[in-house]
């Protein structure tokens, strides 16, 4: 029987991130993402002080840390090449990536293409394959999978993925990202690239904006593609990235409490595979 977990990416959580693990326990989650942070902020998963305490707090709060993402190459794309001043931050950060996962003990790396590095044309693909190819190197030795997030239609993302020619790329698949970036048919997309999807993929909904309504109340389809996934007997991780912190999702929160909202999509998520 397939097996359902539920978690939330650090940055989306109520507070932000703010003791992340521990609200994500309070919320009845089982797991969470983290972000790498940020070139600005000197990346503070790297630091050995913060290791130590998410390890300690894993454990605490009996949270699973799912992947560690680079959130910060879609500030300092590698889509124009790693020789460009942005290029060499972003390729300085799968390297680090790589060492704060091995050191935390988590075997995923989620590499997102939007905003500044949202890929638009041929030449930021083959950018883009030669990044993917360089991090599932470094990644290789240390079994840690390489996630790619991308806003490419099915076709042309599995091209992309046979020419890096990596085992241990995946794709991460995204319930708003076809919709929001390209006016894409979301269930379309979920089929066509489910046989290259990982055992982890984000769920959020909105409109206008990313992560800004709650689940199934945007326009992505929401039940509808885990009507898919439960068909498809989908098993692992369903990772909420809507955004309980920021406006205008958070200004539907009963009191301020950004909690609630957090526990009615939890609820939601559930109520479509019970």
């Amino acid at each position: 029987m397939a097996e359902i977990k539920i978690g939330a990416v650090a940055w989306g959580l109520p507070g932000g991130g703010t003791f992340a693990p521990m609200v994500a326990s309070e919320a009845g989650l089982q797991g969470i993402q983290l972000d790498l942070g940020s070139y600005l902020d000197g990346y503070p998963l790297t630091q050995s002080e913060v290791i130590r305490g998410y390890k300690e707090a894993a454990v605490q709060y009996n949270i699973e840390y799912t992947a560690i993402v680079i959130n910060d190459v879609m500030e300092h794309p590698f889509i124009y090449g790693k020789d460009t001043p942005d290029g060499k931050i972003a390729y300085d950060q799968a390297v680090l990536a790589v060492e704060a996962a091995e050191k935390i003990g988590i075997n995923r790396i989620m590499i997102p293409n939007f905003m500044k590095n949202l890929i638009t044309a041929d030449d930021h693909i083959k950018h883009t394959i030669d990044y993917l190819r360089f991090a599932c190197e470094l990644a290789m030795p240390k079994n840690i999978v390489i996630l790619t997030e991308t806003g490419l239609e099915a076709k042309s993302q599995i091209e992309m993925m046979k020419e890096v020619d990596a085992s241990n790329l995946k794709v991460h698949f995204d319930t708003q990202n076809f919709k929001f970036n390209h006016d894409m048919d979301q269930c379309e997309q979920l089929n066509a690239h489910y046989a290259y999807m990982d055992n982890q993929f984000h769920t959020k909904d909105g409109i206008d904006a990313p992560g800004s309504k709650l689940l199934g109340k945007g326009n992505t389809d929401f039940y509808g593609q885990m009507a898919i996934l439960r068909e498809r007997e989908f098993s692992g991780w369903i990772i909420i990235e809507n955004y309980y912190n920021l406006r205008p999702l958070r200004d539907e929160a009963p009191n301020g409490n950004q909690m609630a909202l957090l526990q009615i999509d939890i609820a939601t998520i559930k109520s479509c595979f019970n």
